[in-house]
């Protein structure tokens, strides 16, 4: 079948096509997805490059994606839920750069009608670790104050919706230029760094600070708005021990796997969201499945770009 992949570590020029064998077996709990579309993260960059190689030993060639939603074709023998034809969403560690995929139910859940193939594409890692943050992490409670940092992004943007959902206060930061659409989602407050320092606007005012920046660069500004004994939570790092002494007894945490939490189960929450009109995924650009544009996203993947998405459409439905 058709893939992109690489067959060495290094930037976005390593991928090539790929034609790989496609599994041929069904586990009981497994199905297979014909893929329409795919959701490209950041995790997807850091797969290529090599960071995971001591901890993920993948044979080359290498096929990421994780993010994708489809038809299922096939189905297992103990597959009850699910049937052929339904439309999924699916999380899964890497191999969705592909026309079809196997997975295990515990990571899917059916696509709402309302829900477009970008949508779903983009919905798993984000929705995922926005959920896990609030739910798992930060433990966040109603009446709350949650600072939320890069909210104009994949991840922060849905953090802002499931904040107000939980009846949450939602300071943000971003460029001004994404001041409207933050807004719309719903933050209570907006500090634009382009135009003055976060840190100072939201100083003391947090019980949760999210820093949800592209690489982390939020630590500072989300430490000094943390009062006294937060909680912060980091997708890429903890703020450093000297950074951390402007506010040393608060709680830092990084966002990590959560095995207590099944997929599917997160996922169903967030497409019933969907769903009932309550929760918007923006996408930011659309692609298409060649090899030119899956090297460009990767590309984008190191450069600031719109707020929202990218993702890969493989199929029109």
């Amino acid at each position: 079948m058709k893939a992109f992949g690489f067959n060495q570590y290094g930037d976005a020029t390593v991928f090539e096509e790929l034609k790989v064998n496609p599994e041929v077996a069904l586990k009981s709990k497994q199905v297979r997805v014909s893929i329409e579309a795919i959701g490209i993260n950041p995790f997807d960059a850091i797969l290529r490059a090599g960071y995971m190689k001591d901890v993920m030993l993948l044979p080359f060639p290498i096929v990421p994606g994780g993010d994708v939603t489809g038809i299922i074709t096939e189905i297992g023998d103990e597959v009850t839920h699910f049937n052929i034809g339904d439309a999924v969403v699916v999380h899964k560690a890497f191999g969705g750069y592909a026309v079809e995929l196997v997975v295990f139910t515990s990571h899917i859940a059916k696509r709402p009608d309302n829900m477009t193939i970008a949508e779903a594409a983009g919905l798993p890692t984000p929705g995922i670790a926005a959920y896990n943050i609030l739910n798992f992490f930060a433990k966040a409670r109603a009446g709350e104050t949650i600072f939320i940092e890069g909210a104009s992004g994949s991840v922060g943007s849905i953090l802002v919706q499931l904040a107000k959902l939980m009846e949450l206060t939602v300071l943000a930061s971003g460029s001004s230029a994404n001041e409207p659409y933050v807004r719309r989602l719903g933050a209570d407050y907006y500090s634009a760094y382009d135009k003055e320092n976060p840190a100072e606007t939201f100083k003391d005012m947090a019980d949760i600070v999210v820093d949800a920046t592209p690489g982390g660069l939020g630590s500072e500004v989300g430490v000094k708005a943390l009062k006294t004994n937060g909680r912060m939570v980091s997708l890429v790092t903890v703020p450093t021990d000297s950074v951390q002494a402007a506010t040393p007894l608060a709680d830092y945490y990084l966002v990590e796997n959560v095995k207590e939490l099944k997929d599917s189960d997160t996922l169903t929450f967030l497409t019933d969201l969907m769903m009932q009109d309550e929760l918007e995924i923006k996408i930011a650009k659309k692609y298409h499945f060649n090899l030119t544009d899956i090297i460009e996203t990767h590309k984008q993947l190191n450069s600031p770009h719109n707020a929202g998405k990218m993702v890969i459409i493989v199929k029109e439905n």
